[in-house]
């Protein structure tokens, strides 16, 4: 860093005024000084990266994707998965969301061991850099909890510093009826120490240790693990599980005022030292709460639209597009520079929680028993009153989509596409899990072997048998993928596609969805228009948001779509997308 760096750092600065004034929301005056010249130290030492041209852009598209998601004998997997990125899809994908590579015990890498090695079994920081050099990558931050396997936790198991003050205890008599939880299990998990046993809090399993936030010891090493996550190559950071991360008995312990502290703070450590470098807060919640995380354009840059999976799922399996239009006709204007994450499906279930308030009890019901009669589970989570509801639906989403509430029908890969042209065409950044990409059925052999719900949508694939999947050319995989780059392919030479052009969605026929994309410097526009049915439909013309003098001309088609006059016919499933002159 340059001598100008250095100065700007150690001196009375607008960002030392920003750490202390976050820092104060945390921790007592005495502490804050400190740990403020401790940050800033970290600071100084770290190399400035360039930025981007531009924040976003139509050509941002991120891959979800397990390190060791494709394996092949004799090579690092995270080798495996650049040259899978390089050959069967073609420069379309510009981030890649690597799932957490580290060493871990449980959760498929979210009980992290140690934060700054890579797994060897994935292969080492080099080939993390080497993927760097072909997309920007996703680190993420698993910042809630550790595997009690971590050093620090072993150091509490024998009461020793500085790990002993490093977790969340309480006493067994505390009440915490009125914490929010997103699983089943009891808060408070018991653990033998030196010093007698000791209750930890564990929001997610046992074997995940939830961080204490109230030491600054603990903050501090975890703005330590975000600067060395930039240094080895991230562009983005994943926050994950952030809105469980501050305790306090009395409250619900989800999204407090210190959490969002926190947010705050990494974002004005990310902008000294990356100005392009964004912030993804996972927050599997209701839309108002998630929305929370943006602050005031100065926490998050991107959120997770998690609200789009349980709706757009609903949609597609009992063809009716009310509620989903309803919900994107109600979404607010977001602060400039923030944008969703889009996605259909992804390394987890689909959460229906965000659901809340928007699919009336029976209607979630549908979307359940269709989960449930196409191989899949349900994972319920523990509510204040002692009952179990409904947390996350668990299937691959292609064998979601084998039917719909009426039984299985012959419609499964028509009505798999139109979920992903639908997440393209929303506004925001679109995110394809690497299962998605080929058309995985469940996995029952894992989830037989695991035991754990999210197994079925977690496979992990051999070259050859993606060889398989894909090089078939009438085979399901072929077909999906290559419907999947087309579309690629037309929204990254689409203004209109930007994250941030205009959207506007209008009801249009209750079997149908569509919206319209403007970008706003030329005011040129994009009609999506989208059948979510599995009968033939009849759109008016003059219900679609454009004017009825508007010339249609399709850039992506499914099926067939056919303007007569005033009316335009749409056979199931199909979908278009029109560039309107």
């Amino acid at each position: 860093m340059s001598a100008d760096a250095l100065q700007m750092f150690s001196e009375a600065t607008p960002i030392r005024t920003d750490l202390s004034r976050l820092l104060s929301v945390l921790y007592g005056e005495e502490e804050v000084p400190k740990l403020a010249d401790r940050i800033l130290d970290r600071l100084d030492r770290v190399s400035v990266r360039p930025a981007r041209s531009s924040m976003w852009s139509q050509s941002d598209v991120v891959l979800i994707a397990y390190a060791d998601a494709i394996q092949t004998a004799g090579e690092p997997p995270l080798t495996t998965l650049r040259r899978f990125l390089r050959d069967r899809l073609d420069g379309l994908i510009a981030q890649v969301h690597v799932l957490p590579f580290f060493p871990y015990t449980s959760d498929d890498g979210f009980a992290v061991s140690d934060y700054l090695a890579v797994d060897p079994i994935h292969g080492d920081w080099a080939d993390v850099t080497a993927l760097s050099n072909d997309v920007e990558l996703v680190f993420d931050l698993v910042i809630n909890h550790a595997s009690s396997s971590h050093p620090r936790f072993q150091e509490f198991l024998r009461d020793e510093a500085p790990g002993n003050r490093y977790f969340v205890t309480a006493d067994t008599d505390a009440d915490v009826a009125g914490v929010t939880r997103p699983r089943a299990h009891p808060l408070l998990q018991a653990f033998e120490t030196a010093s007698g046993t000791r209750n930890v809090w564990c929001t997610f399993s046992r074997d995940q240790v939830d961080w204490d936030f109230s030491n600054p010891d603990v903050l501090f090493e975890f703005v330590d693990v975000f600067l060395s996550y930039v240094e080895y190559g991230a562009s983005w950071m994943r926050i994950d599980a952030i809105a469980y991360l501050w305790k306090s008995l009395g409250t619900s312990c989800v999204h407090l005022p210190q959490t969002h502290a926190v947010v705050k703070l990494l974002r004005v450590i990310a902008e000294a030292v990356a100005p392009d470098f964004k912030l993804l807060t996972e927050t599997n919640v209701p839309l108002e709460e998630n929305l929370s995380y943006f602050g005031d354009g100065d926490e998050a840059h991107i959120v997770y639209n998690f609200s789009l999976p349980p709706l757009l799922t609903h949609a597609l399996v009992t063809g009716q597009s009310d509620y989903l239009t309803r919900w994107c006709q109600s979404l607010p204007e977001l602060p400039k520079g923030c944008t969703f994450l889009n996605f259909v499906a992804s390394h987890d279930g689909i959460g229906l929680r965000p659901a809340e308030g928007i699919l009336p009890p029976t209607e979630l019901n549908r979307l359940v028993d269709c989960v449930t009669d196409f191989g899949g589970c349900l994972t319920q989570r523990r509510q204040a009153d002692g009952s179990l509801s409904p947390y996350e639906a668990n299937i691959s989403l292609f064998d979601l989509f084998r039917g719909t509430v009426d039984g299985e029908d012959q419609w499964q890969v028509e009505r798999f596409l139109v979920s992903q042209g639908v997440m393209m065409a929303f506004a925001g950044v679109p995110a394809l899990y690497y299962n998605t990409v080929l058309a995985a059925p469940n996995d029952v052999e894992g989830f037989q072997k695991t035991g754990r719900n999210r197994s079925l949508n977690r496979k992990k694939w051999t070259v050859e048998e993606v060889g398989r999947r894909l090089d078939e050319s009438d085979g399901v995989g072929a077909r999906v993928l290559r419907s999947l780059k087309t579309m690629l392919q037309v929204r990254k030479a689409r203004s209109e596609f930007h994250p941030e052009s205009d959207q506007a969605c209008v009801s249009v026929s209750e079997r149908a969805f569509a919206l319209l994309r403007t970008e706003p410097t030329s005011g040129r526009s994009i009609l999506c228009v989208f059948n979510l049915s599995n009968v033939s439909i009849q759109v008016a013309v003059d219900r679609l948001p454009v004017s009825e003098t508007a010339s249609l001309n399709p850039v992506f088609k499914q099926g067939e779509v056919v303007r007569v006059a005033e009316t335009m016919r749409m056979s199931p499933y199909a979908m278009a997308w029109f560039a309107v002159t």
